[in-house]
């Protein structure tokens, strides 16, 4: 990778993006956060969740802490 070259992690269906882009793309659009705003949305974090999780269970009895050093992980 070239220096400074930034790193996309990408999670979900593979090619996705490009499919929709190729075949519908009128179901995609890019938009502002603001545009957000005052607004409900849903955001699935399962993936997120369970990776910390696994994160956690493998530090073993080693527990999360602040810059202070006070726990703030929960046993699991």
């Amino acid at each position: 990778m070239a220096e400074g070259a930034e790193r996309e992690e990408h999670m979900g269906i593979k090619g996705l993006t490009k499919l929709l882009a190729d075949n519908a793309p009128k179901a995609m659009k890019e938009q502002k956060l603001e545009s957000y705003f005052g607004r409900n949305i849903t955001i699935d974090a399962s993936m997120s969740i369970y990776q910390f999780l696994i994160v956690v269970d493998h530090m073993g009895t080693e527990m999360l802490t602040n810059e202070a050093g006070e726990v703030t992980s929960l046993q699991i």
